[in-house]
């Protein structure tokens, strides 16, 4: 529930905002449908006046092809197509040396529209942007003359493509000089890499075969072998002399000493079996004794013999071991400088290599260079010429109106809510609710000149909307305080021309015509504007009654024609304020109260003088009158804070208020009924 209430409060307040906004643009349409007419005026005027400027644009082409650079140059290389390199052919069209050659070829020096400074304003006049996501570059030209817009559009493309064409065949010229160059040098530096690998190889000579370092390595091991078996054989044979062995133990070594060993054995076993049967001195065992001395001495020589030659053949294979080493060490020095010759021998051969297939490249670009010298397709061309344009393209009359309707409406704006600033009187309830602080009792509208006066538009035409207006605020005083429903009402206003006695004589007549007993006093004792509007300034009244020249009798009279009695202001006096203060005043008051329904004192303005505040606490209510959009809301409060006592304010009047502006406040902004009041409902004429 909560929610939907505050639901319709946000839409309440938002339709209010709505209607409040409707409200302004109707009451201030004049400045802002003055300022929009104006402006487009303006726009207009400027459209006729300005001289229309035309538009011509063509369309490059920038090709993409695939890359030929040639070495670090890259003098006929073809970047792909990105942002840098169309922003350089961008950059070329702008450029003042290709705009200096379309000057001089348009003759634009001599042209009323470019003159002199044909360069400069040619450069104005040009546009270049690159089409987007695309290879197509637009060139766009403003002139004043559409023709010639056109035909710098397409001078300026074809420049471009002149251009274009003229530098690639001179970089291919560069090119050529410089592959021209780059030969001779190559050729030098092949034919030097040939001499100095030829030079190396024959400083280098013939180098060992495989086979033979083979060979020489094998013979070093069979020498080494026979050289460690000579060793052992020898130490063998020492071991054997040194401790009697047999000469058996010793292999390989058959032949004589085997068969003085065996020869040995033999007379060993005789000696032993004629020992068996003869003595030692028996002639068969010294002879075999002498024999058996014979042969080992003859087995010791044997030894000795080989030994000699085992020593023979170790000394033979230390020398072939020796001889074999060295021959091997050698062959293993000489494979070190082989390979540091053959590291550098390819080295040569590799640079030699390298050398002529640069320089067999170098001579296919060179002639490839050669062709593209003499024949060089076009890498960016013309795809959509320009066109004579039909109609400008500067002044744009449909955004220049727009424009000037926008910045009209804007400055209308700016005036209406400058209007509005300076409109500082009371135009609404509201208004006066919140800067007052009080309730707005009525409104009265103001009535043509050619009607009856106020006064007597009550009776005239009772239905009329004044007339209603003054019932309703009678009535709205009435209920200001229902619990003692006020009798002396106090009119004020805060400064002199608010029709405060008008005011005040048509309420009086109006409660008189309703049958209430009504007095009506003049209190305003300088001006006396009451007096004067019942011709009563001759008769005495007031001052009179105050000061005891005239009695209540005389000093009050009754006024046929509105039914109402009146006590005028009177004679002049020299201190109002003084008299309106005095003990007299308040008996009056009092006894004025017993004898009429109804008294309405009619005061002064509450700013300049003070009687309407001394005053005010002699009656029961005040009404403060304030002219519709006229008086500034501070004069009105300030004039309210010098009233006494804020209670006995009943509220407040609009008078001379003009309906058909009013409205524009809002339907109600100047009633106090929501119902539209008796305005509306009832019109007589």
């Amino acid at each position: 529930m909560r929610e939907r209430s505050t639901t319709a409060f946000w839409l309440d307040a938002r339709s209010r905002k709505l209607r409040a906004a409707a409200q302004f643009l109707r009451r201030r349409w004049p400045p802002l449908l003055g300022a929009t007419m104006l402006a487009l005026l303006a726009g207009a005027a400027f459209l006729v006046m300005a001289t229309p400027r035309y538009t011509a644009s063509a369309q490059l082409l920038i090709e993409m092809r695939p890359d030929r650079s040639i070495g670090a140059d890259a003098i006929l290389a073809h970047a792909p197509i990105n942002r840098q390199t169309m922003k350089s052919d961008i950059a070329v069209i702008r450029s003042a040396a290709l705009l200096r050659r379309v000057v001089e070829r348009e003759r634009l020096a001599d042209d009323l529209e470019f003159g002199a400074a044909a360069l400069d304003r040619l450069r104005n006049a040009l546009s270049v942007a690159q089409l987007r996501y695309s290879p197509v570059i637009k060139i766009v030209v403003t002139s004043t003359d559409p023709a010639k817009a056109a035909r710098l559009a397409d001078a300026i493309a074809d420049a471009f493509v002149v251009d274009r064409l003229d530098t690639r065949l001179e970089a291919a010229r560069r090119a050529s000089a410089w592959l021209a160059e780059r030969l001779v040098a190559l050729q030098r530096q092949s034919r030097a890499s040939e001499e100095a690998l030829a030079q190396f190889r024959a400083a280098a000579g013939p180098s060992t075969p495989a086979k033979q370092q083979t060979a020489i390595a094998q013979r070093a091991a069979v020498a080494r072998a026979e050289t460690a078996e000579r060793k052992a054989r020898l130490e063998l044979l020492q071991r054997i002399e040194s401790r009697g062995g047999a000469a058996a133990e010793l292999p390989g070594l058959g032949g004589a000493l085997d068969e003085l060993r065996q020869r040995a054995d033999q007379l060993s076993r005789r000696e032993a079996e004629l020992r068996a049967r003869y003595t030692a001195a028996h002639p068969s065992v010294v002879a075999l004794r002498a024999e058996i001395a014979d042969t080992a001495r003859a087995m010791d020589a044997e030894r000795r013999r080989l030994a000699a030659g085992v020593r023979q053949e170790l000394e033979l294979a230390e020398k072939n071991s020796e001889a074999a080493d060295t021959a091997l060490r050698e062959i293993s020095e000489s494979e070190d400088r082989g390979k540091e010759r053959l590291a550098r021998l390819n080295e040569l051969e590799r640079a030699a290599a390298a050398d002529r297939k640069l320089l067999d490249e170098t001579m296919r670009r060179a002639r490839l260079v050669e062709q593209q010298a003499k024949f060089e397709p076009r890498d960016a061309r013309i795809i959509s010429p320009a066109l004579t344009p039909n109609a400008p393209s500067w002044p744009d009359a449909e955004q220049t109106l727009l424009i000037a309707l926008a910045l009209g409406a804007l400055f209308g704006l700016g005036a209406a809510y400058a209007c509005e600033l300076a409109d500082t009187g009371f135009t609404t309830m509201a208004q006066i609710e919140t800067t007052l602080g009080l309730p707005l009792l009525g409104s009265i509208p103001k009535i043509a000149s050619s009607a009856p006066a106020l006064v007597d538009l009550v009776r005239a035409k009772p239905l009329s909307r004044a007339s209603e207006g003054l019932r309703a605020l009678r009535s709205a005083i009435a209920m200001s305080d229902v619990d003692d429903p006020p009798k002396l009402i106090q009119l004020a206003s805060a400064v002199p021309g608010e029709g405060t006695t008008t005011i005040a004589a048509a309420i009086a007549a109006s409660a008189a015509q309703s049958g209430l007993r009504t007095l009506l006093i003049d209190a305003d004792l300088r001006r006396r504007a009451a007096s004067k509007l019942f011709r009563a300034e001759q008769r005495p009244g007031l001052v009179e009654l105050l000061i005891g020249s005239a009695s209540p009798g005389a000093a009050i009279f009754f006024e046929e024609k509105r039914g109402l009695w009146v006590l005028p202001a009177g004679g002049e006096i020299q201190a109002p304020a003084d008299l309106l203060a005095s003990e007299k005043m308040k008996t009056l008051m009092a006894a004025v109260r017993g004898s009429f329904d109804l008294v309405i004192v009619d005061t002064p303005p509450i700013g300049p003088v003070v009687d309407p505040i001394l005053i005010a606490g002699l009656v029961d209510k005040t009404v403060v009158v304030i002219r519709w959009a006229a008086t500034p809301r501070e004069t009105v409060a300030h004039a309210i804070e010098r009233l006494p006592d804020r209670g006995r304010i009943a509220g407040v009047a609009l008078n001379l208020v003009i309906e058909a502006k009013a409205r524009k406040y809002g339907p109600y902004a100047y009633s106090p009924y929501a119902g539209g009041g008796a305005f509306d409902a009832y019109h007589a004429e």
